[in-house]
């Protein structure tokens, strides 16, 4: 149980890390079609190697964690708000791919809109893995 901790807490930071840098590369780019395509491309890279398998570590490390676990309305919480990071971090791989898409293809308006949807719901991705996070740490401190 404590290796799959470790491994757990691993992917939960290497999954945080790359939201995180996402975030810094994604809001400091030039407003321009050339950065829309390099940064389009950077993130789809970023969430191919690193950080879909981040996040798919997560959900097996915590889902064999769970397995082994006594069940209390805390963690069903942390699990949910686990979860709901994990659902919502999915739908922007696919909104990852249909932006660089229209990026390719020199769809910008379709790039924009994608790009807004996107942030809205990396926001949520985000909140959902800080509070799950944060349980977590609550549930460690007080067991």
């Amino acid at each position: 149980m404590k290796l799959a901790l470790f491994l757990h807490l691993a992917c939960i930071s290497l999954w945080l890390g790359c939201i995180l840098v996402e975030a810094v590369y994604e809001h400091s780019i030039e407003h321009t079609d050339d950065m829309r395509v390099f940064v389009s491309k950077l993130h789809w890279t970023t969430d191919k190697y690193i950080e879909i398998p981040a996040f798919f570590g997560v959900l097996l490390t915590g889902g064999y964690m769970l397995n082994q676990s006594a069940m209390t309305p805390l963690l069903w919480t942390k699990v949910g708000f686990g979860l709901t990071a994990i659902v919502f971090n999915a739908i922007c791989v696919v909104l990852v791919v249909r932006r660089l898409a229209c990026a390719r293809s020199g769809d910008f308006a379709g790039w924009l809109k994608i790009d807004h949807k996107q942030h809205i719901y990396g926001t949520v991705v985000l909140l959902s893995l800080l509070i799950a996070l944060g349980l977590g740490g609550y549930q460690f401190v007080t067991a």
